[in-house]
């Protein structure tokens, strides 16, 4: 099973960024083995969603450098296990998941992080801004291209 794991809180502006993708993702036909999941802010469902993950990717709003609606593809385990001050808006809960599932499966499956640049996140706003919703369309298209490394889709 491959998964897309979407991270955000719709009622909190731009961070309900993840929410948004995985609804557009449910728009494409996915091969079989690719389940997309919108997990709110529950980070800690992560390492039961990767016990019986050949991949994932993980999706979710950026806070700090780059252009605000600027998608980055980044290697997961890098960015979220050896960087203590990641600027990911559920860094905390991310990162201590993926230590769960390093010590309880002695490796991590091949884990993507697929962030949209946020300028700040307000809380009880409902709706993302206009440049962030923008972002929307890039953003699936560099998840399906991840997907697609393998030749699989």
């Amino acid at each position: 099973m491959r998964r897309v794991l979407c991270f955000g809180n719709p009622l909190h502006g731009d961070d309900g960024i993840g929410p948004h993708i995985a609804d557009a993702l449910h728009q494409y036909r996915l091969p079989r083995d690719v389940e997309v999941l919108d997990l709110g802010t529950d980070g800690l469902a992560l390492p039961m969603l990767l016990a019986d993950c050949q991949e994932a990717v993980l999706v979710d709003a950026w806070r700090g450098e780059g252009l605000t609606g600027q998608v980055v593809v980044r290697n997961a385990k890098e960015t979220l296990m050896r960087q203590a001050n990641v600027s990911i808006s559920h860094n905390i809960h991310l990162g201590f998941a993926l230590q769960m599932v390093l010590a309880e499966r002695g490796e991590l499956p091949p884990i993507h992080l697929v962030t949209v640049t946020v300028a700040e996140i307000a809380a009880f706003h409902i709706g993302l801004s206009p440049v962030v919703a923008q972002a929307t369309p890039w953003a699936v298209a560099e998840i399906i291209r991840l997907l697609c490394q393998g030749g699989i889709i």
